[in-house]
């Protein structure tokens, strides 16, 4: 795909964004979506996925959607009941929605291509810092999470381009729809490196403070088990002593007390 402007079918997606590189499953129902796949399996699979900004709007205008989507090619259309499509589509690059067609069967736009910041462009030791700290960043978020499989954080500590490497980071990093639209809208790569950063820090954040917080809650349940034990191991002892277990706790304490407070013969 050479040409600066492309003419592409287009679907709206609701509560997802498809980035560059991701491969995705997704189900598409809409007629009009519909029709936008039958016709990008006509022109070489290729399509316009783009996010709906609200995802409860059912025919969505050009206001109600971000401008910025993703240029994705086609793999595979499974055909499923209720005429839904199961779309099997690869990310290719980011584009911008210049215009929206909507007057035909299906929805088109005129899709202008960005030309990405080229790496080499920026000074070697600045470029080599963001590296550095973008696979240290990482690897604190793989040491909280404990989810990142030791595969991924070979494959992202192995990567020199820095292109590339954020482009990972975006894709298998668990953010929001809407964060992810967010580093799609990045313009140049000091811009994607910075916002990148502080989403990755922000999860780190919050895993660390639900690590806390779990263990505050395990403590507090801990203690009450052990208290628990402890006044079930003492109705036993009063139990072998013959002693009367009928009462509760606080008459037993109360009954103490009362035993202290008797003056001495």
């Amino acid at each position: 795909m050479s040409e600066l402007i492309q003419i592409l079918p287009v679907v709206a997606l609701r509560g997802m964004t498809i980035l560059p590189d991701m491969v995705i499953h997704f189900d598409v129902s809409r007629e009009r979506s519909v029709k936008a796949i039958e016709q990008a399996m006509l022109r070489e699979q290729r399509l316009f996925l783009v996010t709906q900004k609200n995802t409860q709007t059912e025919n969505p205008g050009a206001d109600d959607l971000y401008r910025i989507g993703t240029i994705a090619s086609v793999k595979q259309v499974i055909k499923l009941p209720h005429n839904i499509l199961r779309i099997l589509a690869e990310g290719i690059e980011r584009g911008e929605m210049s215009h929206l067609e909507l007057d035909g069967d299906y929805p088109e736009a005129e899709v202008v291509r960005f030309e990405e910041e080229d790496p080499e462009s920026l000074q070697p030791d600045i470029r080599e810092a963001m590296i550095r700290s973008l696979k240290e960043t990482f690897h604190s978020y793989c040491q909280e999470s404990g989810k990142a499989g030791k595969e991924l954080e070979r494959q992202i500590g192995e990567r020199e381009d820095l292109s590339r490497l954020m482009r990972q980071l975006m894709i298998h990093l668990p953010l929001h729809y809407e964060e992810k639209q967010r580093l799609l809208e990045t313009v140049s790569l000091s811009e994607r490196f910075e916002l990148l950063g502080t989403l990755m820090n922000k999860e780190i954040g919050i895993m660390r403070f639900k690590r806390e917080l779990q263990e505050k809650i395990k403590a507090k349940v801990d203690k009450n088990q052990r208290e628990y034990l402890l006044r079930e191991q003492l109705k036993v002892i009063r139990e072998e002593l013959g002693e009367d277990t009928s009462g509760t706790d606080a008459d037993h304490f109360r009954e103490a007390l009362e035993k202290l407070r008797a003056p001495k013969e």
